[in-house]
């Protein structure tokens, strides 16, 4: 069972869609007129460890772990939207995947249930204020403690609903949240508890969505995957929850697949040259929902830039000048660009520059860690 938080967005509707084509074994024709066939590009846990990726899947390298990883293609997906559209509608208004792949998909996308998500106008930029609409009210909820117990009540109706006999993983794929104060000052497991029986006067302010989805996910015995750059995970309350739960996962912090990723893969090969990285500028821009969320709110974007910003901070050089700029550009959707220039010092102190340019589907890239993760959390 996978079931992701914002369903309804670029990631989970084009995680549905890949993995609805991989079942049903579709074929398309791409924006070139060729013929288009399913695969699972991308997911280490689907590829042949022997094939044209060099090795790097891990199907086939021993008849044990091939009975235990599991399909892709047999997970049920459901999950939370603050929107009303159906997956196959929302997934035709994001223009990502090939028409003709979509005009097939669309119908039996739009079969599958979304769950009204959590909203709470403080944790998402204003961009995303006037589209929520299909929310918990105070009549489903009036307070966190009822939100959870209908966010866990979701999780059971989705387990049931489609018999799901393997391992489940909530997603957090929804928009980026401003980072909370409160979430660090959880401690244990029975401060989160009594945290979110608090009123919001009591407890010293608001618990983020994010943190509730996470909560419900691990006391209903799921793994929980954070995607987004919000700082849920920096909660110990979390992790000794988790550790409560008999194979029970916590995990993540944004997914890193392009261009983040690319980058410390490049500095690495600098090091390996005998370089001293010395200054690394980099510029994103992209015109998703993403990105939208993160353009109309300061806390919002402070949040992504703070994970774009410590990938090199495990190395301790404190020589390295790392820059990010983020930008929002309607006209390309989730065309993500990336511009990066490397300056290093090379012999005898003289500066040697690389410069790099990415270009890819923002969606595209995520859907691979999606799965794989679910994957993994089911195997482990």
């Amino acid at each position: 069972g996978i079931l992701v938080v914002g369903l309804g967005g670029a990631n989970g509707t084009t995680m549905l869609a890949g993995i609805l084509a991989n079942r049903l074994n579709l074929q398309w024709f791409g924006p070139k007129g060729e013929s288009l066939s399913p695969n699972y590009n991308g997911c280490i846990t689907q590829l042949k460890t022997k094939g044209v990726h060099g090795g790097v899947g891990y199907r086939g390298r021993s008849p044990a772990l091939d009975k235990r990883l599991g399909d892709a293609s047999m997970a049920a997906v459901g999950g939370w939207d603050i929107r009303s559209t159906s997956p196959g509608d929302a997934l035709l208004e994001a223009q990502i995947l090939d028409y003709d792949l979509v005009r097939q998909v669309r119908p039996e996308m739009n079969k599958v249930k979304i769950f009204r998500g959590l909203f709470d106008p403080r944790f998402i930029g204003t961009s995303q204020h006037e589209t929520a609409t299909y929310v918990l009210t105070e009549q489903d909820a009036q307070s966190d403690s009822e939100a959870l117990k209908c966010l866990r009540a979701d999780i059971r109706y989705f387990k049931w609903r489609n018999g799901v006999v393997g391992h489940t993983t909530v997603i957090w794929s929804a928009s980026v949240e401003p980072n909370s104060d409160l979430v660090s000052k959880l401690k244990t497991a029975n401060d989160l508890m009594c945290s979110i029986d608090l009123s919001e006067e009591e407890r010293g302010g608001p618990l983020p969505p994010s943190l509730l989805y996470a909560t419900a996910a691990l006391l209903e015995g799921c793994s929980f995957v954070n995607g987004g750059s919000q700082n849920t995970l920096d909660c110990p309350a979390l992790w000794e929850l988790a550790k409560q739960q008999l194979g029970v996962y916590c995990l993540g912090t944004d997914f890193k697949a392009g261009q983040t990723k690319f980058k410390t893969a490049a500095v690495e090969y600098l090091r390996t040259m005998g370089l001293t990285p010395k200054v690394i500028a980099s510029s994103n821009h992209l015109g998703n929902n993403d990105m939208k969320n993160i353009n109309s709110a300061k806390a919002v974007s402070t949040a992504k830039l703070r994970v774009k910003h410590n990938i090199f901070k495990p190395w301790e050089e404190p020589q390295l000048d790392h820059k990010v700029s983020i930008m929002y550009t309607p006209y390309i959707n989730d065309d993500k660009r990336d511009f990066v220039e490397y300056t290093s010092l090379g012999f005898l102190g003289q500066p040697h520059t690389m410069v790099t340019y990415t270009r890819a589907s923002d969606s595209v890239l995520c859907v691979p860690l999606m799965i794989d993760v679910a994957v993994w959390c089911d195997y482990f």
